[in-house]
C-alpha cells in the first residue's frame, strides 16, 4: 500500500517494524607496552645507528611513521605466526661509518620529534603510541683502563672511564659497562648498568679467565636513550 494513504496509527506500526542497522561499534585503541626509538653512536668505530623496541599484546602487523608522517618500517606476519600473533621486536638499522654516512647526514635520515607507531591485534584492536626521539647525542666514554691492548690481572681487574658531560639539553641518566670473552661461542658476556653518577667497575674475577681476550665496552647513555660507547680490547695473565 502507499503509506501516504494509511492512517497514521498503522504507518507508525510499519516504521516500527522495519529494520534498523546499528552503527558499526567503534574499535578499542590500546597503547604498546614498549615503543622506544634512539640513536646509538660507536666513538671507537665511528659509526652511528638506529635503536627500536617496540612490544604489545599478539599483533597482526606495525607500522612506524616518522615526524613528518612519512612511513619509515612496516612488519606484518604471515602464516601460522600472522594468526598466532607477534609481541616483542628489536631491531637496529645498518651502521654506516662516518666516512660513508657522516653524523650529522645520519641525523637528517631521523629528525627529532614524535615517531608514531600504530598496528592492529590479531583480535582486531587498534595500536597507538608515540615516542620521541632527540638529538641529545653524549660524548663517547674515555676509558681509563684497562688500556687498549694491556694484560690484566684476573685477581685485580678494574673498568674506569671519565665522566662524560651532559649533553645538551639532557643529561647522562646512567652507563652500561660489557665486558665480552672473545672466540668463544657461546659468548660470554658480563654486563652492568650503573648510576650516571659513577665512573667505575670491578670485573668479577669468577668472570675472567686466565690467558684470555676480551673486549670491554662501557656506553653513556642520556635521558631519552641515546647512547654513545667506547671500546678496546685487553688479555688476561697466563
Amino acid at each position: 500500500p502507499n503509506p501516504r494513504m494509511l492512517p497514521a496509527a498503522m504507518l507508525g506500526i510499519l516504521l516500527a517494524a522495519l529494520p534498523v542497522t546499528a552503527e558499526p561499534k567503534p574499535k578499542e585503541t590500546i597503547p604498546f607496552t614498549d615503543a622506544r626509538i634512539r640513536i646509538e653512536v660507536n666513538s671507537t668505530d665511528g659509526d652511528s645507528g638506529l635503536h627500536v623496541n617496540l612490544d604489545a599484546e599478539g599483533w597482526k602487523f606495525v607500522n612506524i611513521f616518522s615526524p613528518t608522517g612519512k612511513l619509515i618500517f612496516t612488519v606484518e606476519g604471515g602464516g601460522s605466526v600472522g594468526k598466532t600473533g607477534l609481541t616483542e621486536v628489536f631491531f637496529e638499522s645498518a651502521e654506516p661509518g662516518f666516512a660513508d654516512l657522516p653524523l650529522a647526514k645520519f641525523l637528517e635520515r631521523f629528525p627529532e620529534g614524535n615517531y608514531r607507531f600504530t598496528g592492529k591485534t590479531i583480535t582486531g584492536k587498534n595500536l597507538a603510541s608515540v615516542a620521541k626521539l632527540t638529538h641529545a647525542i653524549p660524548a663517547g666514554p674515555v676509558l681509563v683502563s684497562p688500556a687498549e691492548n694491556s694484560v690484566q690481572d684476573v685477581d685485580n681487574t678494574v673498568v674506569r672511564w671519565e665522566p662524560v658531560a651532559d649533553p645538551q639539553g639532557s643529561r647522562i641518566t646512567r652507563y652500561e659497562v660489557l665486558v665480552v670473552e672473545v672466540g668463544l661461542v657461546p659468548v660470554r658476556v658480563l654486563s652492568a648498568v650503573l648510576l650516571g653518577s659513577k665512573s667505575s667497575m670491578i670485573v668479577p674475577p669468577t668472570f675472567l679467565k686466565r690467558n684470555a681476550s676480551y673486549k670491554c665496552e662501557v656506553l653513556a647513555i642520556e635521558r631519552g636513550g641515546n647512547q654513545t660507547l667506547s671500546e678496546n680490547a685487553f688479555r688476561t695473565a697466563p
